[in-house]
């Protein structure tokens, strides 16, 4: 299920799991994790477009640096955004998103 990238929260916990909920969260799945970035932000409604891509990536990439998550977690966690995969070149997509392009 695609979560757009307005609404995507991504959560994690640190050295275990990495997770895309839409915010706001009426489902809870957020709970079982300790952080979490992006929708649940107030300066995220603020942000055009690209500014919400770039800071998605900077996001991703922090919580690959220092939580302990490995980059090919991340990224199976943030394919359910439309916008992340039309950032991807079509190589990277999995199989079930290549006839998008």
């Amino acid at each position: 299920m695609d979560i757009e990238l307005e609404n995507a929260m991504l959560v994690w916990t640190r050295g275990e799991k990495v997770a895309v909920v839409r915010h706001p969260d009426t489902k809870g799945l957020s709970d079982e994790y300790q952080s979490s970035v992006g929708a649940c932000f107030a300066h995220w409604r603020k942000k055009d477009t690209n500014g919400r891509r770039l800071q998605m990536m900077i996001d991703a990439w922090h919580v690959a640096a220092f939580y302990e998550i490995p980059a090919e977690q991340i990224h199976e966690a943030l394919i359910v955004i439309p916008e992340y995969r039309d950032m991807l070149a079509s190589d990277c997509l999995p199989k079930r998103f290549q006839a998008e392009r």
